[in-house]
């Protein structure tokens, strides 16, 4: 029993300095796959915005009767009722 519990120590401490060295070479990431950089986008030296300072919008189409013919089906503003279980772990 003796022999048993002396030869077991030094496997034991084996396998905690691989699992300690594994652990480390996860962690500190020395294992790398090879990644390309990406490279970010080129900053335009012109205002882009500027094509949006004479921009018009037609809201004409708020007046068209077929919009205007639209109704509301239901409540509106939805009121939320009493839903679900009042015991969430009841079987039924």
């Amino acid at each position: 029993m003796a022999d048993q519990k002396s030869a077991n120590k030094p496997i034991m401490m084996l396998i905690a300095v691989v699992a300690f060295a594994a652990g480390y070479l996860f962690y500190s990431q020395f294992i790398q796959p090879a990644q390309l950089p990406i490279n970010p986008p080129p900053v335009a030296a012109s205002d882009d915005l500027a094509i949006f300072k004479d921009l018009t919008i037609d809201f004409s189409i708020l007046d068209d009767s077929r919009f205007r013919s639209l109704r509301v089906f239901g409540e509106s503003p939805v009121k939320p009722g009493v839903t679900g279980k009042r015991d969430i772990f009841a079987p039924f």
